[in-house]
């Protein structure tokens, strides 16, 4: 199962570590990955520095980012997922995140810090698409 196919489950621990992540870096987007292992199941998230410190906008530096898949990769991973979050707006993707989705293969998942319990919401965005897919959070990993 690939992230396109994949059933929306996505395990509490990472949804947690997101958040711990966008409220460290508050009032700041955070960025990250995440790890799969092949088959379509999110693993591990890997926060990133967001390059651009800045409270509308992310980027990975390409540097980090390219040293993370190589270490992913000699583990038997692969990068399944994006993430970022919209410290004070909802979690829905931007015109500017739909237009700089360089990866029609993964999935992303946005947060938003501006409510109590905040929500994580997922999404395929292809050419200018953007498709929302159901998140389930699970207690286990979620196959």
């Amino acid at each position: 199962m690939s992230p396109s196919g994949w059933n929306g489950l996505f395990p509490k621990a990472l949804y947690e570590e997101i958040v711990a992540h966008a409220r460290s870096v508050f009032p700041e987007e955070c960025c990250g990955l995440v790890a799969g292992d092949g088959k379509g199941i999110p693993l591990r998230t890997i926060p990133m520095e967001n390059a651009l410190h800045s409270p509308v906008r992310y980027q990975m530096e390409p540097k980090e980012q390219f040293q993370v898949l190589k270490r992913l990769r000699s583990e038997g991973l692969e990068m399944w997922g994006i993430y970022h979050s919209h410290p004070v707006t909802e979690p829905v993707p931007s015109d500017t995140d739909i237009r700089l989705a360089y990866y029609p293969e993964l999935v992303y998942l946005l947060t938003s810090l501006k409510d109590a319990v905040p929500p994580l919401r997922s999404f395929l965005i292809r050419d200018g698409h953007v498709k929302e897919i159901p998140l389930t959070l699970t207690d286990g990993i979620a196959k």
